[in-house]
């Protein structure tokens, strides 16, 4: 069952994660958080707490877009209350990283991690499975942080676009075998999460944003795989539409800075959409949350859509208030 089989799905972007006690409490056995996302109970647990506390329609694989540099042997921290850091190497010391096969072998929990939700899920729920979007991967390969708004990889996208593409080109590849695997392991539907893509000017959305996607998205279908594709621009407002043309994606997720209305009328209507309540709605609560939810209903109420935030649950979101917005949209 994938999403598009689902009659009024619902998720949350960030639904297994801090806001849930009982994902803290395993979350805290391991110190380092890509042990974490490579042990297979932890994966396994993670994915299913927020199925089992919402019945929720979807579950998302528990994982990190930055297992790709991770497997191509960049370095990589996660700090607490910093987030992650990656070891800086210059734009050619990327373009010789090589896959460490040691690494790659980790991943393999991650997709034996699949076969058993798969089998623990509810045959009528989807199982999704996603990568980061190659220019937002190597935004953090390239400044090796997000604190700093990615200033080298900007100056790189004026002063070395061909490195920069053949980077992207590198990235392409590692992420379509690890679509592919979660592809192969279980997962119905995949996304590619372009979390940065407010950072490239519009001039050059078409190197670094649309091209490498495409390709990933080429390559799966070549291959056979016949998931819905779910596509995440985040931050680029208006230019969603010229993103949505350019990307073939089955479905585009909006973020909370785009009128949905605005998006029926100017994305195409074969295109599913999905989104937009602001995280920091359903943090808050309360009948501002509550009249958001019932006004977004509303607008899609002709229109394919399947129902999540702009971007992510926050950390400290009232378990109550998730439980709220899910009643109210099951019982519109």
């Amino acid at each position: 069952m994938n999403i598009l089989d689902l009659k009024k799905p619902i998720w949350f972007m960030r639904q297994a994660g801090r806001h849930l006690p009982e994902y803290r409490k395993i979350r805290a056995k391991k110190n380092n958080f890509l042990d974490f996302c490579f042990d297979y109970e932890s994966i396994v647990r993670s994915t299913l707490q927020p199925i089992e506390r919402y019945d929720i329609d979807c579950a998302i694989i528990f994982s990190d877009i930055l297992v790709i540099p991770y497997i191509l042997d960049q370095k990589i921290d996660f700090i607490q209350g910093m987030g992650p850091k990656l070891e800086t190497l210059e734009i050619k010391d990327l373009l010789n990283l090589t896959l460490n096969r040691r690494k790659e072998k980790d991943l393999d929990n991650c997709y034996r991690a699949i076969r058993k939700v798969r089998k623990l899920l509810n045959k009528n729920k989807c199982l999704i499975g996603f990568c980061g979007a190659p220019l937002t991967v190597a935004c953090y390969m390239i400044d090796g942080e997000s604190k700093k708004g990615f200033i080298k990889t900007k100056k790189l996208l004026k002063s070395d676009k061909l490195k920069v593409k053949k980077l992207l080109r590198k990235i392409v590849d590692v992420s379509t075998v690890h679509l592919i695997n979660q592809y192969k392991s279980g997962c119905d539907t995949l996304m590619i999460f372009e979390s940065w893509a407010g950072s490239v000017d519009f001039k050059h959305y078409n190197d670094f944003l649309y091209e490498p996607v495409k390709q990933i998205i080429k390559n799966l279908r070549s291959l056979n795989v016949n998931a819905p594709i779910i596509v995440f621009p985040k931050g680029i407002g208006k230019k969603i539409v010229d993103y949505s043309n350019n990307v073939f994606a089955d479905i585009i997720s909006i973020d909370q800075n785009i009128e949905m209305s605005w998006a029926i009328k100017n994305i195409q209507k074969d295109i599913i959409l999905q989104g937009n309540i602001d995280p920091e709605k359903l943090l808050i609560g309360g009948r501002d949350l509550e009249t958001s939810v019932k006004k977004l209903l509303k607008t899609v109420s002709n229109r394919k859509h399947i129902f999540n935030l702009g971007h992510g649950i926050l950390p400290g979101t009232p378990i109550s208030n998730v439980h709220k917005v899910i009643n109210i949209v099951r019982s519109c």
